[in-house]
């Protein structure tokens, strides 16, 4: 049984934590009326994490909450392409040889969605003159796991995202909104890879997968603090009780060597240069990797100001929400409520 939609529920499900919100509604104007997070430990129970969310809407006695998710299965992309014509870029067969040739996805067991580089639309063969095209999706196998742990806490998802194309349109409009002019370093970095796009004036440019997730960091940390196993090294990483400053340039030299290479060679081409770094899903309790990567790179945090943003959005932030120190990582959650094509369209008008 399926609780009526009489309130809003928005979830952001990463490696690390469940970010909630509960809202008036999902027809705009939204009012958030509560937000939350529920730190993951990678043993929770179920029904604990239900109890959570009954905290923010009442479905008690009920099946399912309706809702809108976003998630980060495994296997996920995001990849950026430039097509050699117009008329190859109109045949969809060309596309989906390219995504199986270029970037190694089989169509057929992926969920996939090809959308304009320029402003994330879906696209359009029939009418778009684009060349510059954005493949974003993951197995189908990944996704119904997500939806199975979804369902498994009492909601149903009744839009399923994926979270890294719905954070990367939510940054690259603020991007617009804020009046940056200069490109943006992306970077999204999870358990498993470590996605990287550039962002300029709100169009991907680049984008790039590194499978140089945190689990990669963990064999150093081990060597280099003298812990008996990797599950150590683990926990103590996750772990408040350490402080990494010292130490971060060291664990993540491999990364951000990456990130060096992919930032000087887009600037060589474009002859542009990367002011900023926006990092999204990592917990509060890992800011130093922030503060070690913008001062390898040389470039200043990308740190929404979320309330007036999200005022042009339509949406609201009730009374008794406190948006001002959230970090970068709740664009996320905002991302999903928003409707970027309807105030495209209004601007236009």
């Amino acid at each position: 049984m399926l609780k009526p939609k009489n309130k809003g529920l928005f979830l952001d499900v990463s490696d690390f934590s469940i970010l909630a919100a509960r809202t008036s509604g999902y027809t705009s104007p939204i009012v958030v009326e509560e937000i939350a997070e529920y730190v993951l430990s990678g043993s929770d129970d179920p029904e604990t994490i239900r109890a959570f969310l009954e905290e923010l809407v009442d479905f008690k006695g009920q099946g399912f909450f309706v809702s809108r998710c976003g998630v980060y299965p495994a296997g996920r992309f995001l990849f950026y392409h430039e097509v050699e014509s117009v008329s190859k870029a109109k045949d969809l067969n060309f596309l989906a040889q390219v995504l199986e040739s270029e970037f190694k996805i089989n169509p057929a067991k992926n969920h996939v969605a090809i959308l304009t580089a320029k402003d994330g639309a879906d696209y359009d063969p029939k009418s778009g003159l684009d060349k510059k095209v954005i493949f974003c999706g993951g197995p189908e196998a990944a996704f119904l796991e997500e939806q199975k742990r979804l369902l498994e806490w009492g909601v149903y998802p009744e839009r399923l995202e994926l979270s890294t194309s719905t954070t990367l349109g939510g940054v690259s409009d603020y991007i617009e909104f804020n009046g940056v002019k200069s490109p943006v370093l992306c970077l999204e970095l999870t358990l498993k890879c470590a996605n990287v796009f550039i962002v300029n004036q709100g169009k991907i440019e680049v984008s790039r997968q590194l499978e140089l997730g945190l689990d990669s960091i963990y064999p150093l940390l081990q060597r280099e603090l003298g812990l008996k196993d990797e599950s150590s090294a683990r926990k103590l990483f996750m772990s408040n009780t350490f402080d990494f400053a010292e130490m971060g340039p060291k664990l993540l030299r491999r990364m951000t060597k990456e990130l060096q290479a992919t930032a000087g060679f887009y600037e060589v081409r474009t002859g542009l240069t990367i002011d900023h770094l926006f990092l999204g899903v990592l917990p509060k309790n890992l800011a130093w990797v922030e503060k070690t990567i913008t001062s390898a790179l040389a470039l200043a945090v990308l740190r929404p100001n979320m309330e007036p943003w999200l005022e042009t959005l339509g949406i609201k932030i009730g009374d008794g929400v406190e948006v001002s120190n959230l970090g970068a990582r709740w664009t996320s959650v905002f991302s999903l409520m928003a409707d970027f094509k309807e105030r495209k369209a209004v601007e236009g008008e």
